[in-house]
Protein backbone atom coordinates (compact mmCIF):
# COMPACT_ATOMS: atom_id res chain seq x y z
CA UNK A 1 0.00 0.00 0.00
CA UNK A 2 1.12 3.58 -0.68
CA UNK A 3 3.00 5.16 2.27
CA UNK A 4 1.00 8.41 2.06
CA UNK A 5 -2.28 6.50 2.23
CA UNK A 6 -1.05 4.61 5.29
CA UNK A 7 0.13 7.86 6.90
CA UNK A 8 -3.28 9.48 6.36
CA UNK A 9 -5.12 6.42 7.66
CA UNK A 10 -3.06 6.25 10.86
CA UNK A 11 -3.25 9.98 11.51
CA UNK A 12 -7.06 9.76 11.31
CA UNK A 13 -7.22 6.69 13.56
CA UNK A 14 -5.00 8.41 16.15
CA UNK A 15 -7.04 11.61 15.98
CA UNK A 16 -10.27 9.68 16.55
CA UNK A 17 -9.18 8.18 19.90
CA UNK A 18 -11.33 9.46 22.77
CA UNK A 19 -9.29 11.35 25.42
CA UNK A 20 -9.97 8.84 28.23
CA UNK A 21 -9.07 5.91 25.96
CA UNK A 22 -5.88 7.73 24.83
CA UNK A 23 -4.85 8.31 28.45
CA UNK A 24 -5.28 4.60 29.24
CA UNK A 25 -3.36 3.58 26.11
CA UNK A 26 -0.53 6.02 26.95
CA UNK A 27 -0.28 4.63 30.49
CA UNK A 28 -0.14 1.08 29.08
CA UNK A 29 2.66 2.02 26.65
CA UNK A 30 4.59 3.63 29.52
CA UNK A 31 4.18 0.52 31.72
CA UNK A 32 5.26 -1.74 28.84
CA UNK A 33 8.40 0.34 28.26
CA UNK A 34 9.35 0.03 31.92
CA UNK A 35 8.57 -3.68 32.13
CA UNK A 36 10.30 -4.54 28.82
CA UNK A 37 13.77 -4.08 30.31
CA UNK A 38 15.05 -1.89 27.45
CA UNK A 39 15.96 0.94 29.84
CA UNK A 40 17.73 -1.19 32.45
CA UNK A 41 21.37 -0.59 31.54
CA UNK A 42 21.04 2.66 29.61
CA UNK A 43 22.82 5.71 30.90
CA UNK A 44 21.58 7.84 27.99
CA UNK A 45 18.01 7.80 26.69
CA UNK A 46 17.32 9.85 23.56
CA UNK A 47 13.57 10.31 23.42
CA UNK A 48 11.22 12.32 21.23
CA UNK A 49 8.88 14.81 22.87
CA UNK A 50 5.34 13.79 21.96
CA UNK A 51 3.17 16.23 20.08
CA UNK A 52 -0.42 16.19 18.90
CA UNK A 53 -1.85 12.68 18.71
CA UNK A 54 1.47 10.85 19.19
CA UNK A 55 1.88 8.30 21.94
CA UNK A 56 2.66 10.33 25.05
CA UNK A 57 6.32 10.43 26.11
CA UNK A 58 6.01 12.97 28.94
CA UNK A 59 5.42 10.31 31.63
CA UNK A 60 8.54 8.51 30.44
CA UNK A 61 10.63 11.69 30.27
CA UNK A 62 9.51 12.71 33.79
CA UNK A 63 10.41 9.26 35.10
CA UNK A 64 13.84 9.35 33.43
CA UNK A 65 14.60 12.87 34.66
CA UNK A 66 13.92 11.79 38.25
CA UNK A 67 16.06 8.68 37.88
CA UNK A 68 19.57 8.59 39.29
CA UNK A 69 20.65 6.18 36.55
CA UNK A 70 19.56 7.88 33.33
CA UNK A 71 20.38 11.02 31.42
CA UNK A 72 17.85 12.38 28.93
CA UNK A 73 18.29 14.01 25.54
CA UNK A 74 15.57 15.23 23.19
CA UNK A 75 15.76 16.23 19.51
CA UNK A 76 15.91 19.62 17.87
CA UNK A 77 15.60 20.04 14.12
CA UNK A 78 17.86 22.44 12.25
CA UNK A 79 17.15 22.51 8.52
CA UNK A 80 17.33 18.94 7.21
CA UNK A 81 19.19 17.57 10.24
CA UNK A 82 18.24 16.65 13.77
CA UNK A 83 20.49 16.67 16.83
CA UNK A 84 19.90 15.66 20.44
CA UNK A 85 20.33 17.96 23.45
CA UNK A 86 20.50 16.98 27.09
CA UNK A 87 17.65 18.28 29.21
CA UNK A 88 17.14 18.47 32.96
CA UNK A 89 13.46 19.47 32.74
CA UNK A 90 10.61 19.73 30.26
CA UNK A 91 10.05 23.34 31.34
CA UNK A 92 12.63 24.93 29.03
CA UNK A 93 11.27 23.48 25.79
CA UNK A 94 9.90 25.86 23.14
CA UNK A 95 7.85 25.19 20.00
CA UNK A 96 10.26 24.40 17.17
CA UNK A 97 9.98 22.48 13.91
CA UNK A 98 6.25 22.06 13.09
CA UNK A 99 5.43 23.33 16.61
CA UNK A 100 7.11 20.34 18.27
CA UNK A 101 8.62 21.18 21.70
CA UNK A 102 12.44 21.44 21.43
CA UNK A 103 15.32 22.70 23.56
CA UNK A 104 15.71 26.42 22.87
CA UNK A 105 19.42 26.49 23.65
CA UNK A 106 22.42 24.34 24.48
CA UNK A 107 25.00 22.40 22.55
CA UNK A 108 24.16 19.28 20.55
CA UNK A 109 25.51 16.10 22.06
CA UNK A 110 28.15 14.12 20.25
CA UNK A 111 27.06 10.64 19.20
CA UNK A 112 26.60 8.33 22.18
CA UNK A 113 25.71 4.74 22.87
CA UNK A 114 22.08 5.06 23.91
CA UNK A 115 18.53 3.85 23.92
CA UNK A 116 16.56 5.88 21.39
CA UNK A 117 12.79 6.16 21.76
CA UNK A 118 11.52 7.11 18.32
CA UNK A 119 8.11 7.96 16.88
CA UNK A 120 6.44 6.57 13.81
CA UNK A 121 3.06 6.47 12.15
CA UNK A 122 2.90 2.93 10.80
CA UNK A 123 4.85 -0.25 11.55
CA UNK A 124 4.69 -3.87 10.49
CA UNK A 125 5.45 -6.95 12.58
CA UNK A 126 8.89 -7.21 10.95
CA UNK A 127 9.81 -3.77 12.29
CA UNK A 128 9.21 -1.91 9.06
CA UNK A 129 8.54 1.72 9.88
CA UNK A 130 6.87 4.66 8.18
CA UNK A 131 7.58 7.98 9.82
CA UNK A 132 6.30 11.40 8.90
CA UNK A 133 8.32 11.57 5.69
CA UNK A 134 11.14 13.89 6.74
CA UNK A 135 13.78 11.17 7.22
CA UNK A 136 15.26 12.86 10.30
CA UNK A 137 15.70 9.67 12.33
CA UNK A 138 17.03 7.74 9.32
CA UNK A 139 19.66 10.41 8.65
CA UNK A 140 20.59 10.81 12.32
CA UNK A 141 21.13 7.07 12.82
CA UNK A 142 23.03 6.79 9.52
CA UNK A 143 25.38 9.59 10.66
CA UNK A 144 25.97 7.78 13.96
CA UNK A 145 26.48 4.22 12.69
CA UNK A 146 29.55 3.82 14.89
CA UNK A 147 27.44 4.28 18.03
CA UNK A 148 25.42 1.51 19.61
CA UNK A 149 21.93 2.96 19.37
CA UNK A 150 19.18 0.59 20.48
CA UNK A 151 16.16 1.82 18.55
CA UNK A 152 12.87 1.58 20.43
CA UNK A 153 9.70 2.69 18.68
CA UNK A 154 6.50 3.35 20.58
CA UNK A 155 3.01 3.40 19.14
CA UNK A 156 -0.54 2.32 19.73
CA UNK A 157 -1.09 -1.32 18.84
CA UNK A 158 -3.40 -0.50 15.91
CA UNK A 159 -0.44 1.28 14.26
CA UNK A 160 1.29 -2.10 13.79
CA UNK A 161 0.01 -3.75 10.61
CA UNK A 162 -0.85 -7.40 11.08
CA UNK A 163 -1.41 -8.47 7.46
CA UNK A 164 0.72 -6.06 5.45
CA UNK A 165 4.45 -5.57 5.01
CA UNK A 166 5.93 -2.11 4.64
CA UNK A 167 8.24 -1.74 1.67
CA UNK A 168 11.55 -0.55 3.06
CA UNK A 169 14.31 1.20 1.14
CA UNK A 170 18.00 0.64 1.95
CA UNK A 171 18.25 3.92 3.89
CA UNK A 172 15.12 3.23 5.97
CA UNK A 173 15.86 2.35 9.59
CA UNK A 174 14.03 -0.45 11.37
CA UNK A 175 13.54 -0.16 15.13
CA UNK A 176 15.03 -2.99 17.20
CA UNK A 177 11.79 -3.24 19.20
CA UNK A 178 8.27 -1.78 18.93
CA UNK A 179 6.44 -1.20 22.21
CA UNK A 180 2.69 -0.66 22.15
CA UNK A 181 -0.15 -0.50 24.64
CA UNK A 182 -0.85 -4.23 24.09
CA UNK A 183 2.49 -5.90 23.49
CA UNK A 184 6.20 -5.72 22.74
CA UNK A 185 7.34 -6.70 19.24
CA UNK A 186 10.90 -8.03 19.59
Amino acid sequence: MDKNILRSRMKKLRADIEPAVRENKDKAVYKNILSSGVLENAEWVYVFVSYGTETDTRMLIDFLLKSLFHRVAVPRVDGKEMEFYEIKSLDGLKPGYNGIPEPASGEPLPGKDCIMVMPGLVFDQYHGRIGYGGGYYDRYIARHKQERIFKTAIAYNFQVLKDEIIEMKPHDIRPDVIITDNTVYW
